[in-house]
């Protein structure tokens, strides 16, 4: 078993004083220190083999804990799996580690987990939230905790929130079908409790406008949630009715449109040859699925990037501002889309 190696037995074998190691330990109290008493301690370190206890130090206002945690609505959708693989990357090129939590979509878990972080003295949180209230997150920040928010806001908060360009991929999408000839163009939007959903909703419903298209609220599905399942489910009621009505299918996310084309397939329909379909997030399997799905992508390693930047930015520099941050998406196409035959 490994002896435990104390901030004295470093003092010790360096000939300085415990309040000397510890000055060299925090880089922020370091800079007047003599050259050679610190690469004495720094070697008396590596001998001893000697790790500080983060956690103590944190506890003592000497450092962070260099640990980050995140929330996400569901670890099982692949976009914000890719959002976690992107941050811990991040994370540990920066030697920082990263504690993961899933509210699935609860916001009583979403609270408990919030708290747990708390308590393990995290040097800030990333949150997509499933409706966190503004008093909550005024008091996390009254007790100085970093907080950023990632794809959904709390209004009224001074919390840094980061965003894709929603809006702009909305736009992006549907001028592409229109591009294409499309002028009956499905949506299948879910539930517009989320802000990322209301923007590419609206980004669909006014490039049709400007295009001079007639906005039909029966081709704009607002039911359930945004999943595979749901997906397959409506776009299978629908065309057990006739499916006449479009030509293309606008889906807000990219499991929606995987679960459409299943639906599509298993009616002995063909896509893109009968029905043209586009997806938003560009996860991994949108490039492997049959056939290769056109879709809209989200700059999730800027996002992480930036998200990483601020909390740690925040925790040196004790600076909190309100600011909303957009980066653009990208229209990726692959073979799901074509031109319409019926023009």
């Amino acid at each position: 078993m490994r002896e435990i190696v104390t901030i004295k037995d470093v003092a010790k074998r360096a000939g300085v004083s415990t309040s000397t190691v510890s000055r060299i330990l925090t880089p922020r109290n370091n800079t007047y220190m003599r050259d050679a008493t610190r690469e004495r301690v720094t070697r008396a370190i590596k001998e001893l083999d000697y790790r500080p206890d983060v956690r103590a130090q944190s506890l003592r206002g000497m450092i962070g804990t260099k640990t980050i945690g995140l929330v996400m609505p569901d670890t099982l959708n692949p976009y914000y799996q890719e959002l976690a693989y992107a941050l811990e990357e991040i994370c540990y090129k920066e030697r920082y580690g990263m504690l993961v939590c899933s509210s699935k979509n609860s916001i009583s878990r979403e609270l408990v987990y919030i708290d747990l972080l708390e308590r393990q003295k995290v040097d800030g949180i990333i949150l997509t939230t499933v409706g966190l209230h503004k008093a909550r997150l005024d008091g996390l920040i009254k007790r100085g905790i970093p907080i950023v928010l990632i794809d959904r806001d709390v209004p009224g908060t001074v919390v840094p929130t980061l965003f894709s360009n929603n809006y702009m991929g909305g736009c992006q999408a549907t001028q592409y079908l229109i591009d294409l000839g499309h002028k009956k163009i499905l949506c299948v939007a879910g539930s517009m409790n989320v802000l990322s959903n209301i923007d590419r909703l609206k980004g669909y419903t006014d490039t049709l406008g400007k295009n001079g298209l007639e906005i039909d609220k029966k081709l704009i599905i607002r039911k359930g949630k945004l999943t595979y399942k749901n997906g397959y489910k409506i776009m299978k009621d629908l065309l057990s009715k006739s499916g006449d009505e479009f030509t293309a299918i606008f889906c807000l996310n990219d499991l929606v449109a995987l679960g459409v084309m299943r639906a599509i397939h298993e009616k002995g329909k063909n896509v893109p040859s009968d029905y043209s379909v586009i997806g938003f997030d560009n996860i991994s399997f949108s490039s492997i699925c049959n056939p290769p799905l056109t879709t809209i992508a989200q700059p999730t390693r800027i996002i992480a990037l930036n998200a990483f930047k601020t909390i740690r930015k925040w925790k040196e520099q004790a600076l909190l501002k309100k600011k909303h941050r957009f980066w653009d998406t990208k229209l990726i196409v692959r073979e799901s889309c074509r031109e319409n035959r019926f023009r």
